[in-house]
C-alpha cells in the first residue's frame, strides 16, 4: 500500500515538472542554443513595463525585456534605459518609432517597435534610439480627468444647485416637480395626447376601412385609377412644357425668337423705347393726347362740352336729352321700316317696280323704246337743220 502512494506521488511529481518544464521551454520561448539579439532603448519613463514583457515588431512578436535600469541624474528622455533581446536583428529606417503602449485594457505592457517606411534611410546599429510613451484610453482618460479637474467640480457644483433648485420647486423641471397644480396640468395634457391618439387611430381605421374621401382614394381602385389618369395627364402635361421649354431654348415659336432672337429682341428693346419717348411727350403735355392729358383749359373745355350735352344744349345734347326729338326719330325711324316692308311686299308704285317682274319688263321695253327713238333722233338733227336753214331763204 505504501509503496503504491509512493508512485502515486512521483507520477504526480514527473507530471508537474513536465507541465512547468513545457511551459518554461515553450510558451516563453526558452532556448538554450538559439542566439539572441540585445537592443537598448531610452525612455523617459517606465509606464509600468516589467522584466519578460514582449516586444513587438510591426506587430509581431520578436523578443523580450531583458532588463531595464533608471539613472536619476540623466537627461529626461533617457533616464529609463530598456535593454531587449530578439529574436532576429531589427533594421530601423528613417521614421521609426519605438513605444510603450497598453497590451490591454486589463493591464500589461509591450513595447512596439515600426520599423519605418520601406524607402528611408539606414539607421546605424550603433545609434542612440529613443522611445516614447502611448497611453491607452484608460490613460488618456485619467490624464483628461486630471487637466480638467477643476472643471469637473465647477460641472459638479452645477449640478448639485440644479439639483437643489428644482428640489426648491424652481424653475420648469422644479415646478413640474414640486408644483401639484402643474403636474395636474401636464396630466390632463397627457389625457388630451391621448384622446388624441385614439383620434388618430380611429381616422386610421376609417381610412382603412374606405370611409370618407382619403379612405375612398386609399381603396377605391376606381378612383385610385382616376388620380392615376390625373397624374398621367400631369406627366403629358409636363411632358409638352418642357418640349416648349426646349423650343424657346432652341429659339423656335415666337416665344423662342423673343428669347433668343437678338434682331427681335432689338426691335422690342426699340419698340419700347419709342413708347417711353411717346409717355413722355404725353406727360409733358406735347401733341393733341398730352394736352388733353396735361392741359387743365383742354379739360375744362371738354368738361364743358359733357356738361352742355348732359343739360340737353346743342344738336346732340337736344337729341340725347330732348324726349320730342327722340320720338320724332322714333317716328322716322318706324315710317322707314313701313316704308322698307311696302317695298319689300311690292306695294305701291316704287314696290311694284323694285318687285314686280311684269312692270320691270315693261319699263325696261320703254327705256329701249325711248333711247331708240333718241338715237334715230340725233341721227335726223343735222337734215332737219339744213332742212330748216334751206327753206328760211325763201
Amino acid at each position: 500500500m505504501e509503496t503504491r502512494r509512493q508512485l502515486l506521488l512521483g507520477g504526480l511529481f514527473v507530471t508537474v515538472i513536465a507541465i512547468l518544464g513545457y511551459y518554461t521551454l515553450f510558451l516563453t520561448e526558452f532556448s538554450l542554443f538559439k542566439e539572441r539579439f540585445g537592443f537598448t532603448v531610452y525612455f523617459p519613463e517606465a509606464y509600468g513595463l516589467r522584466q519578460g514583457d514582449s516586444v513587438l515588431v510591426a506587430g509581431i512578436r520578436q523578443g523580450r525585456v531583458k532588463d531595464m535600469s533608471y539613472d536619476p541624474t540623466a537627461e529626461f528622455e533617457r533616464r529609463v534605459t530598456v535593454t531587449m533581446l530578439m529574436d532576429q536583428p531589427v533594421e530601423l529606417r528613417d521614421g521609426f518609432t519605438i513605444a510603450i503602449k497598453d497590451a490591454t485594457l486589463l493591464g500589461g505592457k509591450n513595447i512596439e517597435i515600426d520599423p519605418g517606411p520601406a524607402g528611408g534611410g539606414t539607421i546605424a546599429r550603433d545609434a542612440l534610439l529613443f522611445g516614447t510613451i502611448q497611453r491607452g484610453a484608460l490613460g488618456a482618460l485619467g490624464d483628461f480627468v486630471d487637466k480638467n479637474g477643476s472643471r469637473f467640480e465647477n460641472i459638479v457644483k452645477n449640478v448639485d444647485e440644479v439639483v437643489a433648485d428644482i428640489k426648491a420647486g424652481k424653475g420648469t423641471v422644479g415646478r413640474l416637480v414640486r408644483d401639484d397644480e402643474l403636474a395636474n396640468k401636464v396630466d390632463a395634457a397627457v389625457t388630451k395626447i391621448d384622446a388624441t391618439f385614439d383620434s388618430a387611430s380611429q381616422i386610421a381605421a376609417d381610412i382603412k376601412a374606405g370611409k370618407g374621401t382619403l379612405g375612398r382614394l386609399v381603396n377605391d381602385e376606381e378612383l385610385y385609377g382616376k388620380v392615376n389618369e390625373i397624374a398621367d395627364r400631369l406627366k403629358e402635361i409636363g411632358d409638352n412644357l418642357a418640349a416648349v421649354t426646349k423650343d424657346v431654348n432652341e429659339g423656335k415659336g415666337t416665344l423662342g425668337r423673343l428669347v433668343k432672337d437678338e434682331a427681335l429682341a432689338d426691335e422690342v428693346s426699340k419698340a419700347v423705347e419709342q413708347i417711353r419717348d411717346i409717355t413722355t411727350k404725353i406727360n409733358e403735355g406735347q401733341g393733341t393726347l398730352g394736352k388733353l392729358v396735361v392741359d387743365p383749359k383742354l379739360y375744362d373745355d371738354f368738361q364743358e362740352i359733357v356738361t352742355k350735352f348732359k343739360n340737353g344744349e346743342g344738336t346732340m345734347g337736344k337729341l340725347f336729352t330732348n324726349d320730342e326729338v327722340y320720338d320724332k326719330l322714333a317716328k322716322i325711324a318706324d315710317d322707314l321700316a313701313t316704308a322698307s316692308d311696302a317695298l319689300k311686299n311690292g306695294r305701291g308704285t316704287l314696290g311694284k317696280l323694285i318687285m314686280d317682274d311684269e312692270l320691270f319688263e315693261q319699263v325696261s321695253k320703254a327705256l329701249a323704246t325711248v333711247t331708240r327713238t333718241l338715237e334715230e333722233y340725233r341721227e335726223a338733227a343735222p337734215i332737219s337743220a339744213f332742212t330748216s336753214v334751206l327753206f328760211s331763204a325763201f
